[in-house]
């Protein structure tokens, strides 16, 4: 058998017009971020260097902020149609800031911009190779472009534990039990390359498999690639004609705010005390002043909240849901174990950070699920990450 599946391309979905409210919420985040980084540049970069480095950040930000709208997703996935080889290398231009301001220093390599090429373009390439029928050498590139992320430290000749190779291990099992355990009518929906560019960008993050480099003066909290790596996530939506699924609105709603809030209420009865008992949290305030709760509030929303809901809600959930069709309850359930497994890596206590991580993840499915909004996940991901970080980091 040359084939395995038909490749089934989802339909661009028509997301929520681009209102006043989310259009003034989405500029005044920008203005705030963009703010925030000068003051930084100002202080660690008064040079030349940290006003470039603050145009490149702030282009960055502006694609993530401002790009990210229904409007300029369709223009991508229709211009991907007409020209999908001329539209597979626009993310490479991501990787100017490195090749200028990285190959000054001592530890430049290369072989690290090889290895960055590659990470970038792959995905992206694989969601553009719509094959008319799913065949073995297209899966052979799907598993290989997931596996690159995991072993690039291998290539940097870089050590990794034991218990490191194992989760790599098992990210790399993922796509594969995906195409083994799934029914024939379930292949046939199977966007297995679409599936594989999801993974392998998650992966380069996840595993720290891009190159670690800052811009002079940026911020250490996240590094470029970083930055880098949600824009071009955002643009693999776009081209695949997924973007629709996000539902992405900054337009706060009151029944938006309540579902939030209800699905905080919920999750703070089940995890708090388990949590306790367990040991995993602790009480213990952590001064701050309003200040600088509400930044950190703002950090966590736009740097880990927002890119992990589109990333687990608005991307692999909406997929699987798609794909899988299965009852909606074992849906969340696959989706927030998955997302429970990437927390694997964190410490300390891993076990229970799983466990409460998967808890988590079937609230944020709900609240996802609920408002057709990946915001709104966010919002509830951001709230609990900034009350365990000011209440429970005892």
């Amino acid at each position: 058998m040359d084939s395995l599946s038909q490749p089934e391309k989802a339909p661009l979905s028509h997301g929520p017009p681009l209102e006043w409210i989310d259009w003034s919420i989405r500029l005044l985040a920008c203005a705030v971020a963009i703010a925030a980084l000068t003051s930084q540049l100002i202080t660690r970069a008064p040079n030349n260097e940290g006003a470039l480095s603050l145009v490149i950040l702030a282009g960055l930000i502006v694609i993530y902020l401002l790009g990210s709208i229904e409007p300029v997703a369709r223009r991508l996935y229709a211009w991907a149609q007409s020209n999908p080889v001329g539209m597979a290398f626009p993310p490479l231009l991501l990787l100017i800031p490195y090749v200028v301001f990285g190959r000054r220093s001592a530890q430049f390599d290369v072989s690290d911009v090889l290895v960055a090429v590659i990470l970038l373009f792959l995905p992206v390439a694989l969601t553009l190779m719509n094959t008319p029928r799913l065949k073995w050498g297209d899966i052979g590139l799907g598993l290989v472009s997931v596996a690159m992320p995991l072993v690039a430290p291998i290539l940097r000749n870089e050590s990794i534990t034991a218990t490191d190779g194992l989760l790599r291990a098992g990210a790399f099992a993922l796509p594969v039990l995906l195409l083994a355990l799934t029914t024939r009518q379930q292949k046939e929906r199977l966007n297995f390359h679409f599936l594989c560019a999801v993974l392998a960008l998650w992966y380069s993050i996840e595993f720290k498999a891009f190159p670690s480099f800052n811009l002079p003066g940026q911020p250490t909290e996240m590094s470029y690639f970083q930055l880098a790596a949600i824009c071009t996530f955002l643009y693999v939506l776009a081209i695949a004609g997924r973007f629709g699924a996000l539902g992405l609105s900054f337009k706060p709603s009151p029944r938006g705010l309540s579902i939030v809030a209800s699905n905080l209420a919920i999750f703070a009865l089940i995890a708090v005390p388990v949590g306790l008992i367990s040991g995993f949290i602790k009480p213990g305030l952590t001064p701050a002043s309003l200040g600088e709760a509400l930044t950190r509030a703002f950090v966590l929303y736009l740097t880990i909240a927002l890119p992990e809901e589109i990333l687990f809600r608005g991307a692999l959930l909406s997929y699987l849901n798609d794909a899988l069709r299965w009852p909606q309850a074992q849906t969340i359930a696959l989706s927030a174990l998955v997302f429970g497994a990437s927390h694997l890596n964190n410490s300390p206590n891993p076990g229970w950070y799983f466990v409460l991580a998967t808890v988590a993840g079937v609230f944020y499915a709900r609240t996802y699920l609920a408002t057709k909004n990946v915001a709104a996940a966010a919002t509830l991901h951001a709230a609990v990450d900034w009350l365990w970080a000011l209440v429970f980091a005892g």
